[in-house]
């Protein structure tokens, strides 16, 4: 029936897993969890060994990092249910009836996307601000709103998808560190024609980086986006869907790229102080990340 798929680095994942684990005996369906740590160096590491101990987990230690879209499909060669429930490890579950919202929609042509929020409350640290600010006003979205155009909202924090559509479509191993693995994932299941369903029932990103660890991670995002725009360049539609793009195109066509380079490089660092700031500014990092495509 249903294997959940979780890929750790450097968080704990011990509450994470009891609660699966208990809301699946709840449900009384055959399942598995499967935990693959990717070479993890914090000392959570040593706690997670405890989910060992329950029954149907399974949890393994990478001897070197693999990255994100290789991890996730090494998960789907080692689950045995036909079905597989991805979630992040820094997701917090906010009720007893997850697995049960899954469950109601399954279908074996079918992606489900369940959604992502954010604490309510800002963090008291300003170091996190711009990462809780981001995710509250771009990426906590309803179902009604991710399945206008359904691709486009998909993202792999927190999502079920049938084994043989996965195994078929697969996550690109091209792209290396952080980013954009989702945003080629959904851009391939459109081509393939399955079905990407949203409904409401979100996990909740408890894992926020620091501005700092942010920017660094957004950079290797971009860099990620270079390589598919260069992978798919012939294809209009992955340009229209991805709104960087989408705006590095006009930039290019309109003959302004050497400008925004010259103008990223002399506002940068004021851009990143205010992005590290209380009130980070959501266009100046948009504009921080088009500076950094027309850079490379």
């Amino acid at each position: 029936m249903l294997s959940i798929c979780i890929p750790v680095y450097n968080f704990s994942v011990v509450s994470l897993v009891k609660n699966l684990h208990q809301q699946a005996i709840n449900e009384k369906i055959n399942f598995e969890i499967i935990v693959v740590d990717d070479f993890s160096t914090s000392a959570e590491k040593f706690e997670n060994r405890e989910i060992q101990n329950l029954q149907n987990v399974q949890y393994f230690e990478l001897e070197k990092n693999i990255g994100r879209s290789r991890i996730r499909n090494f998960l789907c060669e080692k689950a045995n249910f036909e079905f597989l429930l991805f979630l992040d490890c820094d997701s917090k579950i906010p009720d007893s009836f997850f697995i049960k919202r899954y469950l109601v929609d399954i279908q074996p042509n079918r992606v489900i996307y369940g959604g992502r929020n954010y604490e309510i409350i800002p963090p008291q640290n300003k170091n996190y601000f711009l990462r809780w600010k981001y995710g509250i006003l771009r990426e906590s979205k309803n179902a009604k709103e991710r399945n206008i155009i359904s691709h486009r909202s998909f993202t792999t924090n927190n999502f079920l998808i049938p084994k043989k559509v996965l195994k078929n479509v697969k996550f690109n191993e091209n792209l290396e560190g952080y980013g954009h693995e989702d945003t080629l994932l959904g851009y391939e299941l459109l081509k393939n024609r399955i079905e990407i369903f949203h409904i409401d029932n979100p996990a909740t990103h408890i894992g926020l980086e620091t501005a700092a660890e942010f920017l660094q991670k957004t950079q290797n995002g971009v860099k990620n986006l270079n390589i598919i725009a260069e992978m798919y360049q012939n294809e209009t539609q992955i340009f229209q869907d991805i709104k960087l793009l989408r705006y590095f195109r006009i930039v290019k066509k309109l003959r302004l790229k050497i400008f925004v380079k010259f103008l990223f490089k002399i506002f940068v660092k004021k851009i990143e102080k205010n992005l590290i700031s209380e009130k980070p500014s959501l266009v100046l990092f948009d504009f921080f990340k088009l500076g950094i495509l027309c850079d490379l």
